[in-house]
């Protein structure tokens, strides 16, 4: 058990599979920390349930958005990863885990925080599931210093699963870099042709493929193909935008790789094409691909 997701109040249609994607944050958070074979219980309620536990458990009858409930006590200065001890303590051989203890995280403030920031629900959780994670780690933000060494830990872990906390941060330009990082790792010994791609989902994710060539030449697959099957094999369903860069010249997605594409996303879907050190054009997809094959039109609803 990574984490132990509970709904106290009705999951919403829109987050399934939220706990494998919760839980991919919360293996972030322990690797930054350096420490393996930890878990703790998430823990989903509304705006009266949040304020029922802060007036019972801290004194304080007022809302929030995430509370955390340490199972382990560190001395003042050190976190989980100088406190081996500590942390087998706390072993749980129900759980087959070190439990760290408790977040309860109140859907009703993350929904009107992720309209504030102007980015989706789904990475309003995770970075509310990334905070409480460092709070049953040993972090804390009382002040400026604890502020800043926390948040740096928050944006590694969540960095790491390609999510970012604003939605600003993620232009054009930024994804384009990105696909640039992915086409470093392409393996073409044929074609000597490197293409890289990076994928931003709806939910605030980003996913990096490049191509990778085969002796068999038919066996080969795109870097747009690639960077799709990440997203799609982390639960990823509904794409944001895409960025494609080749090494020597503009790296235009093949047919194959635009029918990918259209499974997931509209014909608005922003496709950012490129070749390295020599900048980027935007097109829609359905300016690549004005004629499609849609799972609407099959009365599929991806």
């Amino acid at each position: 058990m990574t984490i132990e997701l509970q709904w106290d109040i009705p999951a919403d249609g829109d987050l399934k599979g939220l706990d494998a994607l919760l839980g991919e944050v919360a293996r972030a958070c322990f690797r930054v920390e350096g420490i393996r074979g930890a878990g703790f219980a998430v823990r989903m309620v509304d705006d009266e349930g949040i304020r029922a536990l802060n007036r019972q458990m801290r004194g304080i009858d007022s809302v929030t958005d995430v509370l955390s409930f340490p199972t382990v006590s560190y001395p003042a200065g050190r976190t989980a990863r100088s406190c081996p001890k500590r942390l087998r303590r706390e072993f749980d051989p129900a759980l087959g885990c070190v439990n760290l203890g408790d977040c309860v995280i109140n859907l009703c403030r993350a929904r009107s925080q992720a309209a504030e920031y102007g980015h989706s629900l789904t990475r309003e959780l995770c970075y509310l599931t990334a905070h409480s994670a460092f709070h049953l780690m040993g972090y804390d933000h009382m002040n400026e210093e604890e502020k800043a060494i926390m948040r740096e830990m928050e944006e590694r872990a969540l960095g790491a699963v390609g999510i970012t906390r604003d939605s600003g941060d993620m232009t054009y330009e930024h994804l384009f870099e990105l696909a640039c990082e992915a086409m470093q790792n392409s393996y073409s010994p044929y074609s000597h042709f490197k293409v890289g791609a990076c994928i931003l989902a709806a939910d605030g994710r980003t996913f990096k493929g490049c191509n990778f060539e085969n002796a068999s030449y038919g066996a080969t697959i795109c870097a747009e193909r690639c960077a799709a099957g990440n997203a799609i094999a982390a639960g990823a369903r509904h794409f944001a935008a895409i960025a494609v860069v080749g090494s020597t010249a503009v790296a235009w997605p093949c047919g194959i790789c635009r029918q990918v594409l259209r499974e997931f996303s509209d014909l608005s879907l922003p496709v950012i094409v490129g070749a390295y050190g020599k900048g980027y054009f935007v097109k829609t997809l359905g300016e690549l691909l004005p004629e499609s094959l849609s799972p609407e039109d099959l009365g599929v609803t991806v």
